[in-house]
């Protein structure tokens, strides 16, 4: 008997994201027929934004996607489905309340429509955050509940207290202890969540080590990338408060003939005012996964140099597997995830520490780096998508006694 998982997740277009690459990897089992890829909602408002011209890159995108296929586009036995809701998502209450009502009844009839499309009746509903989403439980008809917990969103609001961060903790614990089924990307949300619910299993995220392998010959070197003096540190994700500013500081004052190359989108002005004022830093823009794969190529080392927070002790970072199938030195300081590959990592207990780390790296013998790349190539050659991909399959099969 075949099934269909219908997802309430993220954007579709950022290839390398945990929910886009299970769901790539799952839809080449035999018994699974389709996948209902139901994304973030855009608003109305960002579209008057798109209109007008002043939309970051990521959305502007995704509203291109929409206007030339629709809101319900297909690839191949995956249909991506882009809500469209009235507001953004401040934290009043009478918008919050409208944008979830407009989000559940939208969310649901995209489900309800690919069913009888598609003479669907065996569903699994997942579900990967807890925005708004508990509210489409109880109106769907499953086989199914799924959590898939990557990030833990009770410490990502600025204002702890504030009606939309309470919103998220309500629908959060709601998932965590309904959920037939949970899977948790690090070890700290797994002991977070395991006394809450009896089957949660720990998932981490994985990677698509062939395409980051640094030892690739097709890929040359970016243009705007050709200018930047080496040694270069690569750093690619969200540029935001979750970067410890006082230890690029630091960077920028210690060692000036560092270059520190940014690559993603940079959130919040005062982030991106601070970054610009360091001269060593050099701010890149967005850039697609495979683009990226030619910036860490030719690079020296990759920092993570988050701030250590709840959220980033919580997290399970994609950049620890990425980096490390990139074949470069990584650097880190002491977030979640790293306890895996403790003999690949070099981790900065304080500042000082994480730039002595660099230093070592970027130092490093011949005959280390090659036995480090080995290492690293070899290890994280079990950490594939492919890989945990079976795992959810066999999990989820077994919870439903097949």
């Amino acid at each position: 008997m075949s099934h269909t998982i219908a997802a309430i997740t993220n954007e579709w277009d950022i290839f390398m994201r945990r929910y886009r690459s299970l769901f790539t990897e799952l839809i080449k089992s035999e018994d699974i027929d389709h996948i209902f890829f139901i994304e973030t909602p855009l608003t109305l408002y960002s579209f008057i934004r798109f209109v007008t011209g002043r939309m970051n890159k990521r959305d502007r995108e995704r509203w291109k996607r929409v206007l030339k296929k629709g809101i319900i586009s297909r690839e191949g036995d995956i249909f991506v489905i882009t809500p469209i809701v009235p507001f953004p998502f401040l934290s009043i209450s009478f918008f919050l309340r409208i944008n979830k009502f407009c989000l559940n009844r939208f969310q649901l009839y995209a489900i309800n429509r690919l069913k009888k499309k598609l003479n669907v009746s065996d569903l699994i509903l997942w579900i990967n955050h807890p925005y708004f989403s508990a509210g489409i439980v109880n109106m769907v008809r499953k086989k199914l509940l799924c959590y898939d917990l990557c990030d833990d969103y009770n410490t990502k609001e600025k204002d702890s207290t504030s009606v939309l961060a309470n919103l998220i903790k309500k629908d959060d614990l709601y998932l965590t202890k309904h959920a037939d089924i949970m899977f948790v990307s690090s070890k700290k949300l797994f002991d977070d969540r395991a006394p809450l619910n009896p089957n949660v299993h720990r998932v981490p995220n994985g990677v698509h080590a062939d395409l980051l392998r640094g030892d690739r010959d097709d890929i040359k070197e970016p243009p705007d990338l050709r200018h930047i003096r080496r040694p270069r540190l690569i750093f690619t994700g969200n540029i935001s408060t979750t970067i410890d500013m006082e230890l690029m500081k630091l960077i920028n004052k210690t060692h000036p003939e560092w270059s520190v190359v940014m690559i993603g989108p940079v959130h919040g002005a005062e982030v991106g005012r601070e970054l610009g004022e360091l001269e060593n830093i050099h701010l890149l823009g967005v850039k697609s996964f495979e683009e990226s794969i030619a910036y860490m190529k030719f690079s020296d080392a990759a920092v993570i140099p988050y701030v250590v927070s709840p959220w980033a002790v919580s997290a399970d970072s994609l950049k620890i597997y990425n980096f490390i199938a990139s074949g470069k030195p990584v650097i880190s300081t002491a977030i979640g995830g790293i306890e895996n590959f403790r003999d690949l990592i070099f981790v900065g207990s304080d500042r000082e520490d994480f730039i002595r780390k660099i230093s070592l790296a970027l130092n490093e013998t011949d005959d280390k780096r090659v036995k480090r790349e080995y290492a690293q190539y070899e290890t994280i050659a079990g950490h594939t998508w492919k890989k945990r991909a079976e795992r959810v399959h066999d999990l989820i099969f077994a919870s439903m006694g097949k």
